[in-house]
């Protein structure tokens, strides 16, 4: 194997390992298990920490793939002195499957996520069956998804795959929080929409 893929796979399974360790380390005050609001693909924070600092009582954690953004993000919530928010590098199907007994996630955002235009590349597109089914797993009962793009295809595509699930249900809930987001500032089109997830009887 290729040495940077045996880095890259290193990296990958210390930032596996250390996830759930990280998070109890950080909301240690919280009686467990400790339910979360998670961001992926948190970017720089400038939307989520303003959340955060919005709603002291709710935990928040971000994510992101890019050091750089992490960073920022973090030196946000210091500066704003909150306890309440975490910023992490992960990706979205590791950091969800890392989770153990001790953390449910409340509520899901996931904005302007990379669309991955071309045909060939739909596979690799976050929003998909099997997301739905990994994200049911570690949610609680009430749990949301927030969705927001600016990528009409995409839209389309993530709507089918609630339309197909049936764990999952569309709901009429507002968008949580109106803090523009980085991307947002730099994009015209936003298409969005919030999904339940299904009490079972």
């Amino acid at each position: 194997m290729k040495s940077y893929l045996i880095k890259a796979e290193k990296e990958r399974n210390v930032r596996t390992d250390n996830i759930s360790s990280v998070l109890l380390e950080n909301f240690k005050k919280n009686v467990l298990p400790i339910q979360i609001n998670l961001e992926i693909g948190c970017g720089h924070g400038h939307w989520l920490t303003s959340f955060a600092q919005e709603h002291p009582n709710s935990l928040y954690v971000g994510i992101d793939l890019r050091t750089k953004r992490i960073d920022k993000a973090k030196s946000k919530a210091k500066k704003r002195i909150l306890d309440n928010i975490l910023f992490m590098k992960a990706e979205a199907v590791e950091f969800i499957g890392a989770l153990n007994d001790n953390f449910f996630i409340h509520n899901t955002y996931l904005m302007y996520p990379d669309p991955w235009p071309k045909a060939r590349h739909h596979k690799r597109r976050l929003f998909n069956d099997r997301f739905l089914e990994l994200l049911l797993c570690v949610t609680t009962s009430d749990s949301k998804l927030y969705f927001k793009t600016d990528h009409q295809n995409y839209y389309n595509w993530a709507k089918d795959s609630v339309a197909r699930n049936s764990n999952w249900n569309f709901c009429n809930s507002d968008w949580p929080h109106h803090q523009k987001s980085y991307f947002q500032k730099m994009l015209p089109d936003n298409y969005d929409f919030c999904i339940q997830k299904c009490i079972k009887d």
